[in-house]
């Protein structure tokens, strides 16, 4: 079926306006498909109820679609569909789009086509008042073809959307416990202790049923000059669309503030409602703990079902067991949440007009390739923020991008993205950027050279690869010898850990120098990095660095002390310490410990560096786009000589190599399947491995094809 949709607006290019198209169905209908698109966030009715939503241009830069199986069953019968948009603060660029179909019943009718195009009218929205009374303002559309509204037609619009985001999977979190619950006067608006108006004449039967979900509904009506307020707390932060369902209650006013901390209302919500049964979702995501609500004007008896937030998420199934000893065991079992609750459409950083933090999206991706396989969140992050023109410097986004192509091998999208990776690498510094600003553009160009010299674009790595040159002799001007360390500024002589942590993983330090910074970095005068973003950084560039101790003890102080602590996230477990960004150490565990890491993309050459030291026994099995990954070792002491047994199983192609860290070992005999490969420095054939590649400190073995191999380690 040809696709015929085309991006429509209001005529007079208003900012909140909402959209509607009547739906003539010659039969049945049950359940549907639907991509839709918008230059900001969006909600979309069937018959007033919802079937759509997605943050549109309020997550991303560039326009993505965003895919909804549609359920529900409809008559032959006129129905209307019905976009409420907010199109955002860009003039002249505001737009909507959708196209898919409604499925026809088992009746031999054809499905119904949704698209939009000249044949949908448009009304724009007035804005709210103040800033004081609702950030955002909805009344109820009791009918759209009602007397006194004056639709206008649609105007069609130049937009194209450069990708598709994942579905999402959406759960409505209800409210764990009343904190205040009083009978109030009706101007009293919104407060976290609500002043009670005695005597009570008021009716709100049932409140408790809104902590337990929609059914049975509460009961409210309040009398003239009163109203209710009360405060709910969801337990813990969360992320998501307030959703206010209800029936009946016309010209009711339902006020809702929003808080992440007692006693300070972030975001205020305004819901004026109607006749029939409403299902109110807000367009923009928020993060709150505590919703504060004020209920007036409810002069007809209203049934409350719910005041939920819809939180949408990216499901995954596929997942990595791992096994690493009981305390690592605790960190990895207690908050998968935090990943999931990562994903919304894109992973959930900061949201435009600011520049996108590729680096917190650069932790949560490799957290997620690690543990479950997914890369589809990374990539729809990828092609809607990629950044744009000149004004990218600093970006840490081809260090993303790199990521994103190991782990998931995927070369189209890395090459359609390259010239946006390679452009902020090249962008200009200006005036004078903080040292951490400088490294983190570094780390940029040097991962755009590398993927460019993976996809043989030779010109543009040489390129990037001056660029870096550059960029390191900036950094240098930084260093400071007395101190051995790189100041945070050019006139500056503060210094502090992460600005260290990102010349490390910049790779700008010699490797005499190296040994003698990370030294430096400990010293009283430093600080410490400041969250589990710049903790998750740190013990990489340790790690990187041959500092495989210290590493390990940022990943003990910084995680494991706290994995039993209450809180489904590591930003609820950190509490009063947390960012907004708060990564567990997945990637950490499987890429150090585990030792297992891409080398080329998509797993078509893998390492597998086991870190026998600091791990006597593991288990594990990873999902890669090659095929499953299991490995188990075990390490003993037989009359004080260790020896260590290593189990490989790999389904796919490729070529794995297998490093064994020497230790105390100066010269290991390594034996796979019961014959010996490697003794006294010296390789015997053996079918089961092609190549063995010895160094100073390890010795590598380099499998060719799928199979199971038996090490042992001597």
């Amino acid at each position: 079926m040809a696709v015929t949709y085309r991006p429509i607006w209001h005529s007079d290019s208003g900012r909140h306006v909402l959209l509607r198209s009547s739906l003539t169905l010659a039969g049945p209908c049950h359940g549907g498909q639907l991509l839709c698109a918008a230059s900001g966030p969006f909600q979309l009715y069937l018959d007033g109820i919802r079937v759509a939503g997605a943050p549109g241009g309020a997550a991303t830069e560039s326009p993505l679609w965003y895919p909804r199986d549609v359920s529900g069953s409809w008559d032959a019968a006129e129905h209307e569909l019905v976009a409420v948009i907010d199109g955002g603060p860009q003039d002249g660029a505001r737009w909507f789009a959708i196209h898919g179909e409604l499925t026809a019943s088992a009746t031999g009718t054809t499905s119904h086509t949704i698209e939009s195009g000249l044949h949908w009218h448009s009304l724009e929205l007035p804005p709210a008042p103040t800033a004081t009374e609702a950030d955002e303002r909805f009344s109820a559309l009791e009918d759209p073809r009602a007397e006194g509204l004056v639709w206008q037609g649609v105007v069609t619009v130049d937009a194209t959307p450069v990708g598709t985001a994942p579905d999402i999977e959406e759960q409505q979190i209800e409210a764990r416990e009343f904190v205040a619950f009083e009978e109030t006067e009706a101007g009293n608006g919104l407060t976290f202790s609500p002043v009670a108006a005695m005597p009570r004449r008021g009716k709100f039967v049932h409140s408790d049923d809104l902590l337990a979900g929609p059914a049975p509904a509460a009961s409210l009506q309040t009398p003239a000059e009163r109203g209710f307020t009360f405060v709910l707390d969801f337990g813990r932060i969360v992320t998501g669309i307030p959703n206010l369902r209800l029936r009946d209650g016309r010209s009711g006013i339902v006020d809702i503030g929003l808080a992440t901390t007692w006693g300070h209302i972030e975001r205020r919500l305004r819901y004026v409602c109607g006749s029939g049964r409403q299902d109110w979702f807000a367009l923009h995501p928020v993060r709150l703990r505590y919703a504060v609500i004020h209920l007036s004007g409810f002069d007809e008896e209203c049934q409350l079902e719910r005041l939920a937030i819809c939180v949408g998420t990216v499901p995954v199934v596929a997942t990595t067991t791992l096994e690493l000893g009981e305390s690592f065991d605790s960190t990895w079992t207690q908050a998968p949440v935090a990943l999931r609750n990562g994903r919304l459409n894109i992973y959930d950083t900061i949201p435009p007009p600011q520049s996108c933090d590729w680096l917190g999206v650069m932790a949560l991706a490799s957290n997620d390739a690690a543990r479950t396989g997914h890369t589809a969140t990374t990539r729809a992050t990828l092609l809607g923020r990629a950044p744009g023109g000149v004004g990218a410097a600093g970006s840490a986004f081809a260090a993303c991008l790199e990521v994103y192509h190991l782990w998931s091998g995927d070369d189209d999208t890395v090459r359609r993205l390259l010239p946006a990776a390679v452009s902020s690498a090249m962008a200009a510094t200006e005036g004078l950027p903080s040292t951490q600003q400088i490294a983190e553009q570094a780390m940029g160009a040097a991962a755009a050279a590398r993927t460019c010299r993976r996809l043989g674009r030779t010109t543009e790595a040489d390129d990037c690869e001056t660029r870096l040159q550059g960029l390191f002799a900036a950094i240098e001007s930084r260093w400071r010898d007395p101190a051995g360390l790189y100041v945070d500024t050019a006139a500056g002589e503060q210094a502090n850990q992460f600005t260290q942590t990102l010349v490390l993983l910049a790779g700008a330090p010699s490797a005499e120098r190296v040994s003698r910074l990370v030294t430096s970095m400990r010293g009283s005068g430093v600080t410490p990095v400041a969250d589990l973003r710049q903790a998750f950084f740190l013990a990489e560039a340790l790690w990187r660095s041959g500092q495989s101790a210290r590493a390990l003890a940022v990943v003990q102080n910084q995680w494991l002390r706290i994995a039993d602590r209450d809180g489904f996230t590591w930003r609820d477990k950190r509490g009063a310490e947390a960012d907004r960004l708060a990564p567990g150490p997945d990637y950490l565990l499987v890429r150090w410990l585990l030792g297992v890491t891409p080398l080329e993309p998509g797993f078509r050459r893998t390492q597998i560096r086991p870190a026998f030291a600091l791990i006597p026994r593991a288990r594990a099995e990873l999902v890669t786009p090659n095929g499953s990954l299991r490995l188990s070792w075990r390490t003993v002491d037989a009359h004080e000589d260790e020896n260590t047994t290593l189990t490989v199983e790999i389904e796919g192609d490729g070529s794995t190599e297998v490093t064994i860290d020497r230790g105390d070992r100066r010269q290991p005999t390594l034996s796979v399947n019961g014959e010996v490969v490697w003794r006294n420095e010296k390789m015997y054939p053996n079918p089961s491995v092609q190549e063995i590649a010895a160094e100073e400190d390890t010795v590598t073995l380099v499998l060719n094809r799928p199979g199971t191999w038996n090490i042992l380690v001597e």
